[in-house]
């Protein structure tokens, strides 16, 4: 990092921080604690929690050690019995308050790509010992039981800034397929006079006549994986593209030492009485040159999209927009946060979830939008995390958010 970056820097991480951090959670959550059980103001409690969650605290007990550095030690004792009983179900209106302020502030700009796409993935959100409750699904491995607890995410996909939108815990007898539609109908009450839900991805495990019939009923468009389970239109994609010789488009990229080209071969859709609003069909061949070993992947899509919305470019785009909440936002979980192995609170596991998304889109915020000298543009987010810790323990120091840190209530 230069010098000449660091006075420039901390002013607008400063900036962003008074606007997003001050969170007064005694609005926004309601305190379980009984009137005998009350010797820390459940702000501060909570405030801990959450700025030990956008400064990369990987556990509780560091979060213990952050807030003596903060204002006053708490217990990590005292923190897990608060966050396994707080009801976390208005997080949600929270989260999508951010992200329509956000669009609101013009940092998800449109003109960034012709369609507003937002991705449907599922995730593995924490591997536990013992189960959490109904979102715990029981996994055997090696030779011990753990409890794999999974959800659903959206994430804005059409934008360099690629915010969460929502989250559906998955029930541990349920699947993704049987929540889609569900957590679609939660982002719709949330989202539903944006444009954010314009269209709609997903992958394979997600497509169904039953769920490409709710998003047109509801004014969305989609784009799904094909897989086998649709096997009539895996057969109808490969008769009109598969032996095409004649691609439409070809791109190709060298990153990490790999070069990778992909081939579109796109088509309109024939009529087909079962999906009425099927428009095209997609197919994409990826060539993967890795010093000098070649693997090659066939995927098919479909898409209610007319043919016109998006040139041959721009389709191959999308789809790897899509595979941004794999490979951006999901991966940013694991490897910032490390979401799979640092539970936090098992009792709070929808909590705590919540708790990382709204983290995750205020750093997410800073990092695409905020910070834009080409030095700030390369900072892990690691390190942006270690630079939001110190500068909370100056606004601290510097009493700018004493309204927000007051510890005991005696």
């Amino acid at each position: 990092m230069s010098r000449k970056s660091i006075p420039n820097t901390k002013p607008v991480v400063k900036k962003h921080l008074e606007r997003t951090v001050k969170i007064q959670w005694s609005k926004v959550l309601k305190d379980p604690r009984s009137l005998t059980n009350m010797k820390w103001r459940f702000d501060y409690l909570m405030n801990m929690t959450f700025y030990g969650m956008l400064t990369g605290q990987k556990t509780l007990r560091h979060v213990e050690d952050f807030s003596e550095n903060y204002h006053e030690r708490i217990s990590d004792t005292t923190l897990y019995l608060l966050l396994s009983k707080v009801d976390p179900e208005p997080l949600r209106e929270l989260i999508s308050k951010e992200v329509k302020l956000a669009l609101h502030d013009h940092e998800l700009p449109k003109d960034y790509f012709p369609i507003r796409i937002t991705a449907i993935d599922g995730k593995c959100a924490s591997v536990s010992k013992q189960s959490v409750g109904t979102f715990s699904q029981e996994s055997a491995c090696n030779d011990t039981v753990q409890y794999v607890n999974r959800v659903l995410r959206a994430a804005h996909v059409s934008n360099e800034t690629k915010l969460i939108l929502g989250q559906r815990e998955i029930h541990g007898k349920t699947n993704e397929m049987s929540e889609f539609i569900p957590f679609v109908e939660s982002l719709l009450n949330l989202y539903g006079k944006t444009d954010l839900l314009e269209v709609i991805s997903v992958d394979a495990g997600m497509i169904s006549r039953d769920n490409a019939d709710f998003l047109n009923k509801n004014g969305l468009k989609y784009i799904m994986a094909l897989k086998n389970p649709q096997k009539k239109l895996v057969e109808v994609g490969r008769e009109l593209l598969g032996n095409r010789k004649n691609y439409d488009e070809i791109t190709s990229e060298y990153a990490n030492g790999k070069t990778v080209t992909r081939q579109l071969y796109r088509c309109d859709a024939p009529i087909y009485p079962e999906w009425p609003h099927l428009k095209q069909f997609w197919r994409i061949v990826q060539e993967t040159n890795d010093k000098g070993k070649i693997s090659t992947e066939e995927r098919y899509f479909v898409t209610s999209l007319e043919y016109s919305k998006l040139n041959h470019t721009q389709v191959i785009k999308a789809i790897r927009m899509h595979w941004g909440i794999e490979n951006n936002a999901n991966w940013v979980f694991d490897t910032a946060w490390e979401e799979d192995d640092r539970p936090w609170c098992n009792y709070g596991f929808t909590l705590i979830t919540l708790l990382r998304v709204l983290a995750y889109n205020i750093i997410s915020r800073l990092k695409s939008r905020r910070l834009r000298q080409k030095n700030d543009r390369e900072r892990s987010w690691a390190g942006i995390m270690s630079m939001v810790n110190t500068i909370l323990v100056e606004m601290r120091i510097e009493n700018k958010m004493e309204a927000f840190i007051s510890g005991c209530n005696a």
